[in-house]
């Protein structure tokens, strides 16, 4: 994904991370494109329950005077099911920009990183529409250093998985192993590391006041928080 793209529309879509929790993570550039936009589209319906809403709020609190328009991203594993939801979704965001408007989707996080933003800019990219990524803190990194420690040294490898269905395919390959959203699958995450020699760290709810940090996986509880990031190293 280009972060610019010459447009054959008047409008114009950004997509802006605002960290993983902590308003104070966010950029000067992402508070400056929040202020100066017309519309601001939400992945959640529910605002209050939107976090990438609630963070920008904190930073911007002038966000509440901006237009949104808040919708649901279907969380299924059906390729075809989030296909149609990703495709209705756009076609409101794409009304929106062929009226001139300058739109802008929160995302937590880093766009480039497992962001639901990606999708979208992905079909207005298509359409010739102009589209921007402003770049956040991430969780792989944010919580690495919540806990102090390295995710990678010297010539070590970094891999990213965005749940535990690859994590025994991962270990064939050296280096330190990262799971996002992993909270809903520590019974499985626990059976893949038996027997293995890896030091295990986990944080959840980073940069939130529910935020916990786990230095071990015996100390993951087993209906830990679905916004958990675990880090697995070589021991």
């Amino acid at each position: 994904m280009t972060e610019y793209k010459r447009s054959k529309m008047t409008g114009k879509l950004y997509g802006i991370g605002v960290g993983i929790g902590d308003p104070e993570d966010m950029t000067l550039k992402a508070v400056r494109l929040i202020k100066e936009s017309d519309v601001l589209i939400l992945p959640r319906k529910d605002i209050s329950k939107c976090r990438a809403y609630q963070i920008a709020l904190q930073s911007v609190p002038e966000i509440d005077r901006i237009e949104t328009l808040a919708l649901e991203f279907e969380m299924v594993k059906d390729k075809a099911e989030r296909d149609r939801n990703h495709r209705q979704i756009y076609e409101k965001v794409k009304c929106l920009i062929e009226a001139g408007k300058t739109v802008t989707f929160l995302t937590i996080g880093d766009p480039a990183i497992y962001s639901t933003y990606s999708y979208i800019a992905e079909l207005a990219e298509a359409d010739g529409i102009e589209t921007v990524a402003v770049s956040a803190v991430s969780s792989i990194t944010a919580c690495a250093n919540r806990l102090g420690i390295t995710l990678c040294d010297d010539r070590q490898q970094l891999h990213v998985l965005p749940d535990a269905d690859d994590l025994e395919s991962a270990f064939d390959r050296s280096g330190t192993i990262v799971l996002m959203k992993s909270g809903r699958e520590i019974d499985k995450i626990k059976q893949s590391l038996k027997g293995r020699d890896v030091s295990v760290y986990a944080v959840s709810n980073c940069g939130t006041d529910k935020e916990k940090c786990f230095r071990s996986m015996e100390d993951i509880p087993e209906d830990a928080d679905y916004m958990m990031t675990i880090i697995i190293k070589e021991s």
